[in-house]
Parts: C-alpha cells; structure tokens; sequence
C-alpha cells in the first residue's frame, strides 16, 4: 500500500512536493474510503484536478520515473542512457539532482525509501528505513549512502561484500534485491507490480487485459465488469491464432508484422497470437433473443476498447490488493462508469485486500463529499516561475462543517485554485 511519495526537481515540479494517502481525522465516509494496518489509517482513493499543462501527468510520471529507475538501475545499457529530466526554468535545477521518496506498507512494516540521482546519472544519496506498524515503534535506518559511501544496519549488515559491486550509477536497493536481500526483494517486487497507467492511448494494456482473460481467476471477473458497464457485450472470448491462421485471417501478416519489435515478431511467429472478439445478443422482429453474434475488437468503440484494455489492470488491482495510478481516467469513459470503478475501490466487499485507486480527472461532477473525502482530493497549480504545486483540499479548512461544502460549485468559482484562466482564442 502506497503511504506517501515526495519528489523535487523533476519537470515541472522545482521544489519539494508531498502527496499523502494517509487519511486525516475527518469523519465523513471513514467505514468506505478508509482501509486500516493495525494503527495506520490510509486512503483507497485519490482524485488530483488542474488545468492542462499544470503538472498533473508530471506528478505520475515522477512515481513512474522512480520505477523504471529502480527496474533499471543494474543494467548498465538502459542507465547509460538515463535521460535526467530537472525543472528547465531555473539556471540552478538545470544540472541539480532529482529527489525520489516513497513511503509503502508490506505485511505490516513501514518502509520508507529514497534517493537523489544526478544529471549524469550517478547516485548522490541514497536511504531505506523500516518501522513496525505498532504503537511507539521507530524508524530504523537499515542504509544510508552518499556517493559510494554506504552505511550498513540491521538486515543489511550481511550485503557488505555487495558495496564494491555497486557502480556509482547503480542503486543499493536494486543490487543487494538482485542478490535475494528479502526486504530489498519485497521493495522491488512492490514496484514491479504498481501499474502505471499514463498514456492516452492504451493499446498497450490489451496484452495485459488478454493475459489475463486466459486465467480463470481473473476472467469472470473481467467480463462481469464489462457486461454490467452496459457497452452491450454479453461476453468475450479469446482465441490463440497460429501464425499461419493470424496470416490466412488478416491475409498476408508480414507488413503487420514490420511493425512490431523484433523480439514480438519471434515470439508470435513461435507461440502464435491472441485473437480477441466480443460477444453480442441478437433479437428477432420480436425482440425476443435467438442467438449470440461474435464481432472483432476492433469493431468496438474507442469506449469499450479503453475499458477493456483498462479491465486486466484494475481487476489485477482489486483481486491482488495493488495500486494503480491512472492518467486522466475520464477519457472516452461515461461518468457514470467512472463512478462505478471508484465504488469498487470504495466498497469493502469488493476490495478486500486494501487496493488503491490514483488518478487524474477534468471532470468536475466527482467533486462531491458523497463519493471523495477532502483529503482524496488534490489540485495542481502552476506558480508565476512555472513551477508546479501540489496541494491537497484538506489544506482549505477544519472542522464538521465544511463536510458540507459544496466542493464543484467553488472550485469552479476558482476558490480553491488550480483552474486555468482562458482569454479569447481568436
């Protein structure tokens, strides 16, 4: 579970910036939106507003550039290529290090874990401590570095001999993990399965959801929300193509397959490829039901494609107890649809296993104290210099009576900041 992540120097984020999941002592909506670890109290969901070009996807993308740095950061050929991202409006940020922090719960223990990472790539600081989730418990540091410095305590005392194996641009984490440390193994394996969804176009998810399709576990699942987000599909069903049958279906394959990454084109030409279509009711002059029609994927909406290929991922979040941060997720989506995924976050019944839902959103309509708590919400604002802030609407007031402020109705009187001010276009 995501506790909190804190992140300077990066795009358009020049200072330091703090986003918390920890719930506050409000009182609205505690036995929905609120999941507890023994004395932690945390939120399943967060919605973040702004206006375009505010830092909204820079936010995600900071949690997502943490990632792939850690994924990365023992293979010398991606690291060697690591493009530094600081804030550009700032003679002093230009070749500053970026700052990345995360505070996460697994199996009861606190673990908080950072590093700064120079433009060249190199790691100038690096931190992990733990902390039991009970009452009185401390934090202990179980490593600090600088540089090529590092300092060993408790669990990891044992990974000494991994200090001169470590490259100056290569993280501890990522190393003594690649050597079976069981808490760096736990921290990693964290952000291996943290979906980062950032992209409007998500294509890229339908292996995923497809995958998924194929395991029992998962598939019911998947096609119970697809059939009760009222698209019209009855079911979907997934086929495994040879090569020779892709070919003889979509004629001849070798320009299609032009296109896709070499390893892709081996592996389909080897294992075949997933063919996936939806299956539709069809009535009589009547409209009494005879029969199912099958259609191709690709004769669905760009809708029922998005939701699709979002389907794996969430289902994956909600049956695992993931996280998942989602960009704009009101694109090509109904609200009422959006409404519907938030309720499964909110709803213990269905989360059983404390997921978490993030996302980003224009739509105003989800500012409502029904659905969000104030601390669920956050706003993202540009400064004079450019700069991004991130703030969260808990900051606006205390107190019972504001439970009843009517969030959308101010926010779009501009009380609460973070609208964009548009003159005329022409």
């Amino acid at each position: 579970m995501l506790i909190s992540f804190n992140c300077s120097n990066f795009r358009s984020y020049k200072d330091d910036f703090e986003f918390s999941m920890e719930a506050t002592k409000l009182r609205n909506l505690r036995d929905s939106n609120i999941l507890t670890v023994n004395n932690l109290s945390l939120l399943s969901s967060s919605v973040i507003y702004g206006a375009n070009a505010s830092g909204k996807s820079n936010f995600i993308k900071a949690i997502a550039k943490m990632k792939a740095i850690i994924k990365n950061s023992t293979n010398i050929e991606k690291t060697k290529f690591y493009p530094h991202e600081p804030f550009l409006l700032n003679i002093d940020t230009k070749k500053s290090p970026t700052k990345y922090e995360i505070e996460i719960v697994i199996d009861e223990i606190k673990y908080r874990y950072g590093f700064k990472i120079n433009y060249d790539a190199t790691i100038k600081e690096e931190w992990l401590y733990q902390k039991k989730l009970k009452p009185y418990a401390k934090d202990i540091l179980l490593f600090n570095r600088t540089k090529e410095n590092i300092e060993l305590f408790g669990d990891f005392k044992d990974t000494k001999v991994l200090e001169n194996k470590t490259r100056k641009d290569a993280l501890f984490l990522t190393v003594t993990a690649e050597f079976n440390n069981t808490i760096a193994q736990k921290i990693y394996q964290w952000f291996d399965k943290l979906k980062i969804i950032s992209n409007l176009n998500t294509t890229y998810l339908e292996p995923f959801a497809f995958e998924k399709l194929k395991d029992n576990k998962y598939k019911e699942k998947i096609v119970n929300l697809i059939k009760n987000a009222d698209v019209g599909i009855s079911d979907i069903i997934n086929k495994n193509l040879s090569y020779d049958e892709f070919s003889r279906t979509m004629g001849d394959a070798t320009n299609i397959l032009k296109t896709l990454p070499t390893e892709v084109q081996e592996n389909i030409k080897a294992n075949g490829i997933t063919k996936i279509e939806t299956s539709h009711m069809v009535y009589d002059k009547n409209q009494e039901f005879v029969s199912y029609e099958k259609f191709d994927l690709d004769f669905e909406s760009d809708g029922t494609k998005k939701l699709l290929a979002l389907s794996g991922p969430l289902v994956n979040s909600i049956v695992n107890g993931y996280p998942i941060i989602i960009d704009e997720l009101d694109n090509s989506l109904h609200i009422d649809l959006i409404k519907a995924i938030i309720d499964m976050y909110h709803d213990k019944s269905v989360n059983k296993n404390n997921a978490q839902l993030i996302f980003t959103t224009h739509n105003t309509s989800l500012l409502d104290q029904n659905i969000f708590r104030r601390d669920q919400i956050w706003f993202v604002e540009k400064d004079l210099y450019g700069s991004s802030d991130l703030y969260s609407l808990v900051e606006y007031g205390k107190g019972k009576a504001r439970d009843d402020l009517a969030l959308e109705k101010n926010y779009n009187a501009g009380k609460f900041g973070a609208k964009p001010s548009i003159g005329k276009l022409w």
